[in-house]
């Protein structure tokens, strides 16, 4: 009963942690979300500049010379949840050249959406991995609080209720042994 009662004392610790964590990461995705939104604004602006300046054809030939981005995530264990800790993303580098100061920025501004994004990506992951986590520690302590411990108070009032009987018992054998000894001394 005491290994159950302070296993629901850390789990409403735990929980109460993992809630102070999550807020701080909604208002983290919030933040990269809005900072996704505002360059991928930028790219699209500078995208529509650059083909008005530059022409679609240079554009497509600037896409078709550049390489692919990698994405890397660090992993770390926050109150036994793994989260992203950290989120980069290696850029292949920028083709000299590419015609025009206009396809310049747009190549530039979508570089900044990239890594914007999979830094909200990563920001995203860690939130939803949280309150997940947040749930299942839930239904945990609700299943300690709620289901076990009860069952375990039932079974100890139970216990309680067979030992006193047995104690009856074996005092009306006492006290009969006691009759039955004084009895055969008279």
């Amino acid at each position: 009963l005491e290994v159950a009662r302070g296993a629901a004392s850390v789990l409403q610790r735990k929980e109460q942690v993992l809630r102070s964590e999550e807020q701080r990461l909604a208002h983290v995705a919030a933040e990269t979300a809005a900072a996704w939104a505002a360059t991928v604004a930028e790219a699209e602006a500078d995208h529509r500049r650059a083909i008005i300046l530059g022409g679609r054809p240079a554009l497509e030939r600037t896409a078709a010379s550049t390489g692919s981005a990698t994405v890397r995530v660090a992993w770390q264990s926050t109150i036994g949840v793994e989260l992203p800790a950290e989120a980069t993303c290696a850029l292949p580098a920028v083709v000299a050249a590419t015609g025009t100061s206009a396809i310049d920025a747009a190549v530039s501004a979508y570089r900044r959406a990239l890594a914007a994004g999979v830094a909200h990506a990563a920001a995203v992951t860690a939130h939803e991995r949280l309150r997940r986590d947040i749930e299942i520690t839930g239904q945990r302590l609700h299943a300690v609080r709620d289901r076990w411990i009860p069952r375990l108070l039932a079974t100890l009032g139970e216990l309680e209720v067979r030992l006193d009987e047995h104690e009856r018992e074996e005092l009306m054998r006492t006290r009969r042994a006691a009759r039955a000894t004084a009895g055969g001394r008279s």
